[in-house]
């Protein structure tokens, strides 16, 4: 079965599943919010770029009568000489679904125009978690524990409604203000669908670094592969690396699949080990031993005794590091662990401007294949626990994305190597080579 064949028999699953939920006799989706096809500059000044994609431009805009700010996401209805407009009103759907709620963004209307569906959400100021976490290594142990409370007082709603977000990602969650004084909103739920409704879910979709083993091995989805990703999430905050990156894509699948993790004492020698074991409560190939949101906020590591539990780990740490010979119990473990995992360190061999390799679009299974044969290598053990790889900025599996960083941009080619971005558009609908998809 060829890729195409994997995602309209995904598209079949997901409108079983979602039948009176924002779909109507036909099996369209069907949005509450009234489509306007009214001129959009009547009511909003438009300004400047502020995301692009494959098929979607973000530009701010600014409420005429009210000076709001909000984002405007223009999207393309055509992509590859199809039209796609069934697909942009499901991402509305889940956007409805998730309404009202401070941890998501807000969808405010949406117009339509002859090449374009335009989804006007709230402005988020602060930009992307990613920009903080990964490019400028802001946060503590702190700052990480109080966002991800956030993040997951948004996925317990969306959980609670059976809405699986798929992408969940620094790059998908934003502040509302610039850092440290913004709260978190989550965004894009462009790959969200409905699960729990006696249909399977399957696709291979997503972020490469951030897929679950279930997605690569084309098993069901459900609210558990949310908290995979979550689980490299957090990772990824505490320490701006990912936890199974590979040379290639291929190897980072390989990566997940084996749940090959290990904490290198170079990135968490001052975090507390009870982070650790929130991270690997998470990062489990059996989907349903993984913590649910519910039970995530509900750990030691980020409920009210946080503040004493750090004051105590980086006193332990320290303690370790100035008398080999402790025997505290819990920081031996997490010395053990680590000095285990961390001869199998990662390869350097990943940057963030040399970075993406993407599944075959026509025949991803033949990498599964592979990686369930064991055919695909990895250089871990070759490897010393000081050559860690740093985050990529991955591309969705099946769409390579666009990256940006602090204003410059690089996109992926369809060899998988990251070029400037020469700022070129298109818009009569057709050409899509030129073009990447969010992130």
């Amino acid at each position: 079965m060829n890729g195409i064949a994997l995602r309209q028999q995904h598209q079949q699953h997901y409108h079983n599943s979602v039948s009176g939920l924002g779909l109507n006799k036909e099996g369209k989706y069907r949005p509450s919010t009234v489509i306007r096809t009214d001129t959009l500059t009547d009511k909003y000044t438009i300004h400047g770029e502020i995301g692009r994609g494959k098929f979607a431009v973000v530009r701010k805009g600014i409420n005429n009568e009210t000076g709001e700010e909000v984002a405007a996401k223009y999207i393309r209805k055509r992509r590859k000489g199809k039209t796609c407009r069934e697909e942009i009103l499901r991402e509305v759907v889940m956007l409805e679904l998730g309404l009202e709620h401070p941890r998501l963004v807000d969808l405010k209307e949406v117009f339509e125009t002859q090449n374009e569906l335009i989804l006007i959400t709230e402005f988020c100021a602060g930009g992307e978690l990613f920009t903080e976490c990964v490019i400028e290594e802001s946060f503590n142990e702190s700052d990480v524990i109080r966002f991800l409370v956030q993040i997951l007082e948004g996925l317990v709603y969306l959980h609670e409604r059976n809405i699986v977000h798929l992408d969940l990602k620094p790059q998908n969650i934003l502040f509302t203000k610039p850092f440290p004084d913004g709260d978190i909103k989550v965004c894009d739920l462009g790959f969200a669908c409905l699960v729990n409704t006696g249909e399977d879910i399957r696709d291979i979709i997503g972020t490469p670094d951030y897929v679950a083993p279930e997605v690569l091995s084309y098993e069901p989805l459900g609210l558990y592969t949310d908290m995979w990703s979550l689980g490299v999430l957090t990772y990824v905050m505490l320490t701006a690396h990912s936890p199974f990156a590979g040379k290639e894509n291929q190897e980072t699948f390989l990566n997940i699949s084996q749940v090959n993790l290990d904490f290198p004492d170079s990135l968490f020698h001052d975090t507390s080990p009870l982070a650790q074991d929130f991270i690997t409560k998470l990062l489990v190939k059996e989907p349903e031993e993984r913590m649910t949101a519910k039970q995530c906020l509900q750990h030691p590591w980020l409920t009210g005794r946080m503040e004493k539990i750090l004051e105590i780990s980086v006193e332990e740490t320290k303690a370790n590091s100035d008398n080999p010979e402790s025997t505290n119990q819990d920081t031996d473990c997490e010395s053990k662990l680590t000095n285990e995992n961390s001869s199998e360190g990662k390869s350097a061999n990943q940057n963030l401007d040399n970075s993406s390799r993407t599944l075959n679009k026509e025949n991803p299974e033949e990498v599964l294949r592979e990686i369930s044969k064991g055919n695909v290598s990895s250089e871990r053990e070759n490897s010393s626990s000081e050559e860690v790889t740093k985050l990529i900025l991955c591309s969705d599996i099946l769409d390579p994305p666009q990256k940006e960083v602090e204003g410059l941009s690089s996109v992926c080619n369809e060899n998988g190597d990251c070029v400037p971005y020469t700022g070129t558009d298109n818009d009569d609908g057709d050409d899509d080579d030129n073009k990447v998809s969010l992130v």
